[in-house]
């Protein structure tokens, strides 16, 4: 497939120039065009979808101001099954250590493109652009294709996937491309759960500390039991080789004057949930400890639990379609028997099992790559993905 080496090279280069960083969420116009014009030659029916700015105001009202795009693609044969590649266009900032080249100047090295966005996620955009190309040639099967690619996964997806899902027809089966591996699924996602815990004592001054109620205190307290007690238990549970984590003191607040009492001590909690795992019961595991916390050590502080954010897990089935075809395309493609795995980070696909389809994430690239400097793609990564989606929906539609 040695063909396609030029044509994947010049294509990931040139979206990798197009510095759609989010936030705020930069060039979208610039990058959706270019999509639009490489599949509109290829043939494929394309729609672009302009999410309302009031949508993108009522989730990220700082962004509202920049407008964004969904690209919508289709190559139908007849109305059967209809089998969806997704993929994200929006990037994180480049960041300082890069040593090979600069984040949004890619260069192309020893079989390898290198820049932001190589690995997550504009090497699966171009995966999914090629398998469009071979796929236009074909036009053997019955039933549709579709492609989308999508802005803001990095900052949840909700004017992204979550907005196309409302707008189009629910597929039957998806596949969203983020950087697995080429002989891993992910079968599903980890959840998260994000909250602020809030100490208030009283104040007082340092000369006389016995009339006021020490917030830090109090709340160093409750954090060093939490750390000892419940992270242990949290941190003991394992699904599908992933467990689960509790991380305490990302921000931090409290106090503003040496010489008083402090009033106020305000320190996070991270949890991430596995898809075995209830959103609710872990927040009342969390809510229950604190309480009993505050009873067993008769606290002088109120404590309050504030939550900042919720992501619910998602998973799918091991015996799915999609999976079960995947797994044999993989197989036919590469001569490996594929991993299943799931994300440690929330991804889009998460929006498709919500609805019932049964999909799963697979794409070139290596995560561990993602989001750092000299982030990087091989090439022939970003071909055998396209061979391995050629062959799924060869046995999609043959079914």
């Amino acid at each position: 497939m040695s063909e396609f080496v030029d044509y994947v090279v010049s294509l990931l280069m040139d979206l990798i120039r197009i510095r759609t960083v989010v936030p705020p969420g930069e060039n979208y116009s610039e990058f959706v065009d270019r999509i639009d014009r490489e599949l509109t030659e290829l043939g494929l029916d394309v729609h672009l979808i302009e999410v309302p700015k009031s949508r993108v105001k009522e989730n990220y009202p700082d962004l509202a101001d920049y407008p964004r795009y969904i690209v919508f693609a289709q190559l139908c044969n007849s109305k059967g099954k209809r089998l969806h590649f997704n993929a994200h266009y929006d990037v994180v900032l480049g960041g300082d250590g890069w040593s090979i080249t600069e984040p949004f100047k890619p260069v192309f090295i020893n079989g390898r493109v290198y820049g932001r966005g190589a690995s997550d996620d504009k090497g699966g955009i171009t995966a999914l652009i090629l398998l469009a190309k071979r796929v236009s040639t074909l036009r053997e099967f019955h039933g549709c294709i579709e492609f989308s690619f999508t802005p803001d996964e990095e900052i949840g997806g909700l004017t992204g996937t979550n907005y196309l899902l409302e707008t189009a027809p629910k597929p039957d089966y998806a596949i969203v491309t983020e950087p697995t591996g080429l002989s891993n699924i992910w079968l599903g996602s980890m959840g998260i759960l994000q909250l602020d815990i809030i100490v208030r004592g009283i104040m007082a001054h340092a000369s006389e500390p016995w009339f006021g109620t020490n917030a830090f205190e109090d709340g160093v307290s409750l954090a060093y039991s939490l750390i000892n007690d419940l992270k242990r238990s949290i941190e003991g549970r394992v699904f599908m080789g992933e467990r689960a984590t509790l991380t305490l003191g990302g921000f931090v607040r409290g106090g503003f004057m040496r010489n008083l009492v402090p009033d106020y001590f305000q320190f996070s909690i991270d949890r991430r949930i596995l898809p075995s795992e209830d959103v609710n019961t872990v927040l009342n595991e969390i809510v229950s400890y604190i309480d009993e916390f505050r009873r067993k050590n008769n606290t002088g502080s109120a404590i309050d639990v504030n939550i900042v954010n919720i992501i619910e897990p998602a998973m799918n089935y091991h015996d799915s379609v999609i999976t079960r075809e995947l797994m044999a395309s993989i197989k036919d493609s590469l001569r490996v028997d594929p991993s299943l795995t799931i994300s440690r980070v929330p991804v889009d696909t998460r929006y498709f099992q919500r609805q019932g389809v049964d999909a799963v994430t697979y794409g070139p690239g290596d995560y561990r790559s993602a989001h750092g400097p000299d982030e990087y793609i091989g090439v022939n990564d970003i071909i055998m993905a396209s061979e391995v989606y050629l062959r799924l929906i060869n046995k999609i539609f043959s079914g």
